[in-house]
């Protein structure tokens, strides 16, 4: 269709061939195989001149309307990469998405004013591909090569309880001690076990089988519940910072808090040529290291590596 056009803008194969850089027989085989394909003829030729045709006149107008659109698609892909816009898929676990994410939510729509967010918050593990998620959120090790992790923030599993509890029952000065109190354990959901606690043993891990009073399967509820003073909990430290700056909880046996899992910002691998990705990206991770800042300055504990 371009060669076609190029020949009806000149009037002239050979012209056509030298402004595409093609030789002329290239340009009138591609002419050839067009008049072929709709069995019309689009052009008159004479030894002097190219002219169009009537079916050729109407041709280059619907050729030139797919130019314009073509164009048009181009520029909103260059926009897409160079201006943030559009609307984004973003996949975020329940307690980032809730006290982190929303808060901040009028920050980044200010700074992005021509982007339009699709906020799902689950603690489902999704596939971003077949699920159409621009970008999430995700702990632990990211083992799939089709995806992209950018790791933001490290985390220290804390055993913790509230102050009332802890006055009413003692405080444990060693991991074994903890079996003699009441413990709240956590279940992932479709889980039969409940999660082990972990604990730094000098320079070697110490693992124990709580015997739980209460077993929850959200993150949210094992908060809740040590909050209001039911029990011990074992715990990621991003997740537990705002109870403890208010001092609903405290930390127990701080030198023995194990390393967790790692928070990264995950998308596919196409994403990285979008703006509108890479800005949240570079948003959630500044979000979630400001946010690690705060809890080492609550727990005492240095960041994780």
């Amino acid at each position: 269709m371009k060669v076609f056009a190029r020949v009806a803008e000149l009037g002239s194969f050979s012209g056509a061939a030298d402004a595409l850089d093609l030789s002329r027989a290239m340009v009138s085989t591609q002419v050839a195989s067009l008049e072929k394909r709709y069995g019309v003829r689009l052009l008159n030729r004479t030894t002097r001149k190219v002219a169009l045709t009537s079916e050729g006149t109407r041709f280059l107008e619907h050729c030139r309307r797919v130019f314009r659109e073509l164009q048009t698609a181009e520029d909103e892909l260059s926009h897409a990469r160079e201006r943030p816009s559009g609307r984004l898929r973003v996949d975020v676990a329940d307690a980032f998405g809730r006290h982190l994410l929303i808060p901040a939510l009028p920050r980044f729509l200010a700074r992005y004013p021509d982007l339009r967010l699709d906020v799902r918050i689950s603690d489902r593990v999704v596939d971003l591909v077949a699920e159409q998620v621009d970008v999430a959120v995700r702990g632990g090790t990211i083992t799939d090569p089709g995806l992209i992790a950018r790791r933001a923030v490290g985390s220290r599993w804390i055993t913790c309880a509230a102050p009332a509890y802890l006055e009413q029952h003692g405080w444990p000065q060693a991991p074994a001690e903890l079996l003699a109190h009441q413990l709240i354990g956590y279940r992932a959901t479709g889980s039969a076990k409940t999660r082990h606690w972990i604990f730094q043993d000098g320079s070697s891990q110490l693992s124990i089988d709580p015997d739980c009073r209460v077993t929850l399967d959200s993150p949210e509820a094992l908060l809740l519940a040590a909050v209001h003073g039911a029990g011990i909990i074992q715990t990621i430290d991003l997740l537990a910072a705002r109870p403890l700056e208010q001092r609903e909880l405290v930390v127990l046996l701080p030198g023995t808090a194990m390393r967790g899992p790692p928070v990264s910002v995950i998308y596919p691998q196409a994403g990285q040529r979008l703006a509108k990705v890479r800005v949240f990206a570079e948003f959630t991770i500044d979000l979630l290291r400001r946010w690690q800042r705060r809890v080492a300055a609550v727990t005492g504990l240095m960041d994780p590596p």
